[in-house]
C-alpha cells in the first residue's frame, strides 16, 4: 500500500519572467508522464534481513519490515524495523525494536500529515506507532481481540475520515474469514469495518487512488477489491474490482498481494508467482488492460521476484518492492523498480 512536489523559484515576484513562462509547460509535461510496463531493477539492500515485508518512507529514509514470516509460531526472538538508505548504500545505523518475542512485523505505513509510522503484528493483531523523528515504538493498538479479532497485516492512513485502515486478516490460526479494519487514529477505537465475503480470503495489503477510494488486495484468490470514498465508513462496501489471470493465485499459494497507483497506472504484486502487473485503471475495461512488466536486472530481460510483496510508489515511474524471499530464488531484498515511461 508517494507524491513528489515540484518547486519554482523565481528571483523576482513581479510579472513572470520569458524562464518562468517557458517553465510552466515543462512543468505539465512533468506531470503527465504515465508509467509503462517495461522497467529496469536496481538493488537498494540485499542482505542482512529475514523474509521483509513491506516499507514505508519518511525523511527520505526507507523504514523495511523484517517480517521473519518463514518462521511464523515460532515464538522467540527480536522483531525489528530497519531503516534503508534511498541511494543503494544499504543498511543505515537506526533500528525500531518491536515489543515482545512474538511480533512478527507485516505492514508498515506513514501518516502523511503527522509523520508517524505504524506497523502491525501478523501474529498477535497489535499495532505500534513510531512517532515522528523518533525510532522507538509504543502501543497504539492492543494485541487482539481489544482492537483487531486476526493479525494485522497491510495498513494504510485515511486523512480526511481521520482512520487507520488495517487488514485484519491471519494464516487460519483462529478466525477465518478476513475484514478491513478502520481504527481511530485517535484512541484505535473500530469506527467501521468491512468484511470480505469468502471464508478463506487473506486480506493484503491497501492503497488509495487521486479521487480517495481505497482499494485493497485478496490473495487466497487473487482478487482486488475497492470501497468508493463516499462509502468508507459504510459497514461492507467492499465490492469486487479485479480477478484476472495476472494477479491470480496458483494453487496452494499467494496471488496479489502489495499494489501502487503511479504514473496513471495500477501496479500489482503476485506474489508467488513473482510478477508485477500493470492495469489502466482509466480504461473502459480495468481488466483487459492487464499487462506483465517486464522487468530487466543487470542484462536479464524478463526477470522474476522472489515473493515481491509490498510496493509503494516514489515518482510517477519509480516504485519500491520488497522481496520477501518465500519463493522463487529466495532473495531477501529492497529494491526499486525504474519503469519506462509510455511514449
Amino acid at each position: 500500500m508517494s507524491k513528489r512536489a515540484f518547486n519554482l523559484k523565481s528571483a523576482s515576484v513581479g510579472l513572470l519572467s520569458l524562464a518562468g513562462a517557458l517553465a510552466v509547460p515543462a512543468l505539465s509535461q512533468a506531470q503527465e508522464v504515465v508509467a509503462g510496463d517495461t522497467g529496469a531493477l536496481q538493488i537498494l539492500l540485499d542482505d542482512g534481513v529475514i523474509n521483509p515485508t513491506t516499507v514505508a518512507v519518511r525523511d527520505n529514509i526507507a523504514f523495511l519490515a523484517e517480517g521473519q514470516l518463514g518462521r511464523v509460531g515460532q515464538i522467540g526472538g527480536l522483531f525489528k524495523v530497519v531503516t534503508v538508505a534511498l541511494d543503494g548504500s544499504g543498511l543505515l545505523g537506526n533500528i525500531v525494536q518491536l515489543p515482545g518475542n512474538d511480533f512478527f512485523p507485516e505492514g508498515i505505513t506513514l501518516d502523511p500529515v503527522t509523520n508517524d509510522l505504524f506497523v502491525g503484528s501478523i501474529f498477535n493483531g497489535t499495532v505500534v506507532k513510531i512517532p515522528a523523528g523518533e525510532f522507538t515504538a509504543e502501543v497504539f493498538a492492543q494485541e487482539a481481540p481489544a482492537a483487531l479479532q486476526r493479525g494485522a497485516v497491510g495498513a494504510k492512513v485515511d486523512n480526511v475520515n481521520n482512520l487507520l485502515f488495517v487488514c485484519d486478516t491471519n494464516l487460519g490460526a483462529n478466525i477465518a474469514g478476513a475484514t478491513l479494519t478502520g481504527l481511530s487514529l485517535v484512541d484505535a477505537s473500530v469506527v467501521v469495518t468491512h468484511e470480505f465475503p469468502g471464508a478463506n480470503d487473506f486480506c493484503n495489503d491497501i492503497a488509495f487512488d487521486a479521487a480517495g477510494n481505497l482499494f485493497v488486495t485478496e490473495s487466497t484468490v487473487g482478487q482486488v477489491f475497492t470501497v468508493d470514498a463516499a462509502n468508507l465508513l459504510v459497514p461492507n462496501s467492499l465490492e469486487l474490482f479485479l480477478a484476472t489471470p495476472g494477479i491470480a493465485a496458483p494453487e496452494g499459494g499467494f496471488g496479489a498481494n502489495g499494489l501502487a497507483f503511479t504514473g496513471g497506472a495500477l501496479f500489482v504484486a503476485n506474489t508467488t508467482v513473482g510478477t508485477i502487473v500493470r492495469f489502466d485503471p482509466a480504461a473502459a475495461d480495468v481488466a483487459a488492460s492487464e499487462t506483465i512488466v517486464n522487468i530487466t536486472e543487470g542484462d536479464v530481460a524478463n526477470t522474476l521476484l522472489s515473493g515481491p510483496d509490498g510496493l509503494l510508489a516514489i515518482s510517477d515511474t519509480q516504485i519500491l518492492i520488497v522481496e520477501n524471499g518465500l519463493f522463487g530464488a529466495g532473495n531477501n531484498r529492497l529494491v526499486q523498480l525504474n519503469l519506462d515511461p509510455l511514449q
